[in-house]
C-alpha cells in the first residue's frame, strides 16, 4: 500500500470513500450533508483548496487525506470502512506529518471517539472545545506538535 497524490480520476470513488466512511461511524444526523452534497463539496474543496492523497492498495483507493498547508490543517482523514484496523490511518497521518512537518492542527466531533482515540495515539493534545450550532454537536480541536 503507497499514499499518493490523488488524481482527478480518483475523486468520484475518494468522495463516495469519504460519505461512505463517515455513515459508518455512527454519529451522523439531519443536519449531516446527503452523498450528493458531498460530492458537490468534495469537487469544490479539492479543486481550489485541498492538497488531496489517497491511500492505494494495489488500484483500491483505501482512504483520503485532504491537507490544508496554509493552515497546516488536516481538513479531512478517512478510511474506507472495510480497511480499518489495517494501517490504513496510520499511513496517512505518517503521510501528513511528513508533509506538515512544523505541526498539524484538525477538528472532530466530541462523538466521534473512534478518531479522538486514533488523534491522541498519533501524539496530538486537545486544543479545546466548542459547540458547532450547524450540526448540533460539540467540535474538539486538536493540535500535534514535533518534539524537540
Amino acid at each position: 500500500m503507497i499514499v499518493r497524490s490523488a488524481t482527478q480520476a480518483d475523486h468520484a470513488a475518494l468522495a463516495d470513500l469519504w460519505f461512505d466512511s463517515w455513515m459508518s461511524i455512527g454519529i451522523a444526523n439531519e443536519t449531516d450533508l446527503t452523498r450528493e452534497e458531498v460530492r458537490a463539496r468534495f469537487y469544490t474543496e479539492a479543486a481550489t483548496r485541498w492538497d488531496l492523497y489517497t491511500a492505494d492498495d494495489g488500484g483500491r483507493l483505501a482512504g483520503l487525506l485532504a491537507l490544508v498547508p496554509g493552515e497546516s490543517r488536516i481538513d479531512q482523514i478517512f478510511v474506507d470502512p472495510a480497511g480499518k484496523v489495517k494501517g490504513v490511518g496510520r499511513l496517512l497521518m505518517a503521510h501528513a506529518k511528513q508533509c506538515l512537518p512544523d505541526g498539524i492542527v484538525l477538528v472532530t466531533h466530541t462523538d466521534n471517539k473512534r478518531a479522538r482515540a486514533f488523534y491522541a495515539h498519533h501524539g496530538f493534545t486537545l486544543d479545546r472545545t466548542e459547540d458547532d450550532p450547524v450540526h448540533r454537536r460539540q467540535k474538539c480541536h486538536y493540535v500535534w506538535r514535533p518534539e524537540d
